[in-house]
């Protein structure tokens, strides 16, 4: 399966869920008022960070497990064969030798 299908898929799938999930959230909201603001809550800048930097760490992670089983790993190389030793006769000088059928055939 190619990339772009893949990356196709997710997207879908992903957009079926949130689209899904939008009118729930919606109606469950309860009104500002009696809402609990938490003083520790992250800005919107640290929560992208924290997105990004999360998501830059896993792929770092994995870079970094997948380089080292690279390493680790013995890589098939195969044997080079041995270079074919050279005929006993000269094999064009065989080529240029007329067949025996040749010699006695009626000339037309």
């Amino acid at each position: 399966m190619s990339p772009a299908r893949v990356i196709t898929a997710v997207t879908a799938a992903l957009l079926a869920v949130v689209a899904a999930a939008t009118p729930a959230v919606a109606s469950t909201a309860p009104d500002s008022a009696s809402w609990p603001v938490d003083e520790n809550a992250l800005s919107t800048i640290e929560w992208i960070g924290l997105f990004i930097g999360g998501t830059a760490l896993v792929y770092v992670v994995i870079w970094v497990l997948a380089a080292a089983v690279n390493a680790k790993s013995t890589h098939f190389v195969p044997e080079i064969p041995p270079a074919t030793p050279k005929a006993d006769h000269d094999i064009e000088a065989t080529q240029r030798m007329p067949l025996p059928a040749a010699e006695g055939a009626p000339k037309h």
